[in-house]
């Protein structure tokens, strides 16, 4: 049967009433209202977020994630996205909030509207070279080496941070992808490579080409990313820290990822 015109009206009526009620509310309301929290991830750093052999996204972020949620009294739904599109993902309303091992730095660097959590790790940026040379022993040792970077991260910023100490590089190399930087440092292209402790630790792990070199570049902290305006939402997370951190949630995360 078709629809008359009054049926069709009353029923665009309904609709926009009920999303401006929804528009009404706020971020921490409509969560609650769908008792879900969505989390943007890029699972390509493990071991904080990566795709295991059955190319099921596990680590400590999805962990961690599962924590807070659950001190919330919410389920979590991981949103696989790209690291570029993360905070624009966010603000689009593509998901609730960026836990993706993600710095205050990072975070403004992709929007400066965007707000975080307290601080619920500190993340070193370390260097890793080939096991076969001697030569670099220290950040200062980076002094007219090539190095290699994963570009618009913390490790960037950390080589970046090198000429305020003194320490000039030959060449830095910027790549898409830490991977993409191993690589080239595995066949001799650059001579070290800056990145992130835990993720340097996972991959030098039983790979006999490379070496962590223990003098950190530079440390950061690491957040929750949310979208700015939602200050509700910050509470109910920073509360949701303390929790896991009190009541050992956050320690057996961290002992499963992260403890080396």
């Amino acid at each position: 049967m078709k629809k008359t015109p009054v049926i069709v009206m009353l029923l665009t009526i309904v609709a926009l009433c009920a999303a401006q009620a929804w528009a009404g509310q706020s971020k921490w309301d409509q969560i609650v209202a769908s008792q879900a929290l969505v989390v943007g991830n890029c699972p390509e750093y493990p071991p904080f977020s990566f795709r295991n052999t059955d190319s099921q996204v596990e680590g400590f972020d999805s962990d961690f994630a599962r924590a807070l949620a659950k001190a919330m009294g919410l389920e979590v739904v991981m949103k696989d996205t790209a690291w570029e599109g993360l905070v624009a993902g966010m603000k689009k309303g593509d998901h609730d909030i960026v836990i993706s091992c993600m710095s205050p730095e990072e975070a403004t660097q992709a929007s400066k509207s965007v707000v975080m959590s307290k601080p619920y790790y500190r993340l070193s940026e370390i260097i890793v070279t080939r096991t076969d040379g001697n030569d670099i022993a220290s950040k200062e040792d980076l002094a007219g080496k090539k190095v290699g970077v994963q570009a618009n991260c913390t490790s960037e910023v950390a080589v970046d941070s090198l000429a305020g100490m003194g320490i000039e590089p030959s060449e830095i190399r910027r790549y898409n992808r830490n991977s993409e930087a191993l690589i080239d440092l595995k066949n001799g292209r650059t001579d070290a490579v800056v990145v992130g402790f835990a993720y340097a630790a996972t991959k030098v792990k039983g790979n006999t080409d490379l070496k962590i070199v223990n003098d950190p570049v530079r440390s950061v902290d690491i957040v929750v990313v949310m979208d700015h305006g939602d200050d509700i939402l910050v509470q109910k997370i920073n509360q949701a820290i303390d929790t896991v951190k009190k009541d050992g949630s956050f320690d057996a995360v961290y002992q499963k990822w992260l403890a080396l």
